[in-house]
């Protein structure tokens, strides 16, 4: 029960044994998308990126873990006084301790649960090294990479992506702006309402070292909870 996160009503199964969730219908569109439609600035894209952190961190409390976290998992909503993140979509949710319904689950062995874009190197991984919530801390990282930059650390069309994933390193965040073309780095400085002649430098230092310790591939060196 937390603001940021879309309510579940109710749970069950059909007849032939298949689950089901009753959720909140959250009327909102992607969180990348919100920002760069309405031109949010840095600062604001980082406001509305801490509560979507502290909607994960009551989760993790409460012993789920997402495993799927992404844009269109992220939904904002714009009715009230200002622009509320909701996070949704906890299909392939795991839980930490105890089991989400009475039912049995098990995932496939060596089977790639989430979204490749947006997986940590340990779900990419396919040796079966159990997934915990810094998981989602990575996810995060991927989501706020997006948000700065407006591009994935890693390109979703390439034919080795999970490879990628788990070996290489993403440039920086300022690296990524630094290295757009003329045209993309007007549309950034537009969709941001940037006027400096050399937006990478609002990059540089402390977002750069926060996004990259969450995309950190060993996850004994990220971050430990999304509130930190």
């Amino acid at each position: 029960d937390h603001p940021g996160i879309a309510r579940v009503f109710d749970a069950g199964a059909t007849a032939h044994g298949r689950p089901y969730f009753v959720m909140e219908h959250v009327a909102g569109v992607p969180i990348t998308r919100f920002c760069d439609g309405q031109r949010l600035d840095l600062r604001q894209r980082l406001g509305l990126f801490l509560e979507v952190c502290s909607a994960v961190q009551h989760a993790h409390q409460k012993g789920v873990i997402h495993r799927d976290l992404k844009p269109s998992n992220v939904l904002v909503t714009a009715t009230g006084e200002r622009p509320l993140p909701k996070v949704i979509d906890f299909g392939i949710a795991k839980a930490t301790q105890e089991p989400l319904t009475d039912l049995t689950f098990a995932t496939r062995p060596h089977h790639v649960i989430g979204t490749p874009a947006y997986m940590s190197p340990e779900q990419a991984g396919l040796g079966g090294l159990d997934v915990d919530t810094r998981s989602d801390i990575y996810s995060l990282g991927v989501l706020l990479y997006e948000l700065l930059t407006g591009t994935l650390p890693f390109d979703p069309r390439a034919p080795d992506l999970l490879a990628l994933i788990r070996e290489k390193d993403p440039p920086l965040p300022s690296a990524r702006v630094r290295s757009l073309d003329a045209a993309a780095a007007a549309a950034f400085g537009e969709r941001r309402r940037i006027e400096v002649r050399h937006p990478h430098r609002l990059l540089a230092g402390d977002l750069d070292w926060i996004t990259a310790r969450a995309l950190e591939k060993d996850r004994a060196r990220r971050y430990e909870t999304a509130n930190a």
